[in-house]
């Protein structure tokens, strides 16, 4: 599978911006793709900004970051908030191994998964709220693809023990050859913040070595919930190291 296939089957799975039919391979199925998260990440996270800078043109900095929130979770990004509430409701259901699993699969959102959701875009947009408007663009590719890496890193350190799900391949098949690249196509969207590349980069191996290691013993492996919640948990580091 070629390096442009790769790309396009990651879009195709992280966000809702259509591609040619013929661009896409059959199945979302190839692990070492997962790799092209970041890139898929840090152009949305740019194509998202650029939007939100446009916002702030006409709008106070706060009323511009929600909605520019909004812009990037149609996109694509509720994706992976879908994982994040999930993962809260996973959490306050107090359960563990299988029964953990099923709470997280049900498709009703429950009181934390709703306080997690509004708790995670309003944070996001008051970091964003924080950072000058014309450094948006630069600043939610840094994010994105942040964001994106740290769900890397969870999927290597993940176990799968299921013989289901979206997560099967990427979190079963993902070696360390494969975070490596994921690294070097996260690097381009580092470069404009040096200052906050150290810390951020930290951060999203942290959050996902985190994730993967408490979900590895609370319920047997990584889903793909818990690859989306470390995406959220990585992006919203990163905008915080961006915003102090």
């Amino acid at each position: 599978m070629t390096f442009l296939r790769r790309l396009a089957l990651q879009w195709a799975l992280l966000t809702r911006l259509p591609l040619p039919a013929s661009w896409v391979p059959p199945g979302l199925d190839d692990a070492p793709s997962l790799s092209w998260a970041p890139l898929v990440g840090g152009v949305l996270g740019l194509g998202t900004g650029a939007c939100g800078w446009l916002l702030a043109r006409s709008l106070p900095p706060l009323p511009a970051a929600w909605g520019t929130c909004g812009l990037y979770a149609l996109a694509g990004w509720a994706l992976h908030l879908d994982g994040w509430s999930d993962l809260a409701d996973g959490f306050g259901s107090g359960r563990r191994g299988e029964a953990l699993r099923e709470v997280m699969k049900d498709s009703r959102i429950g009181g934390f998964g709703a306080l997690a959701l509004v708790w995670g875009v309003g944070m996001w947009s008051l970091l964003l709220a924080q950072i000058p408007a014309s450094r948006w663009p630069l600043a939610l590719a840094f994010a994105g693809a942040t964001g994106r890496f740290a769900l890397c890193v969870a999927a290597w350190r993940g176990a799968y023990p299921w013989e289901s799900g979206m997560g099967r391949c990427f979190v079963r098949e993902y070696r360390g050859a494969h975070l490596a690249l994921a690294l070097l196509l996260t690097a381009p969207f580092l470069l404009p913040f040096p200052g906050g590349t150290p810390l951020s980069l930290c951060g999203a191996v942290l959050a996902g070595l985190g994730m993967a290691g408490a979900f590895n013993r609370r319920m047997g492996g990584v889903n793909g919930d818990v690859l989306g919640g470390t995406e959220v948990l990585g992006e919203l580091i990163a905008l915080g190291v961006l915003a102090s």
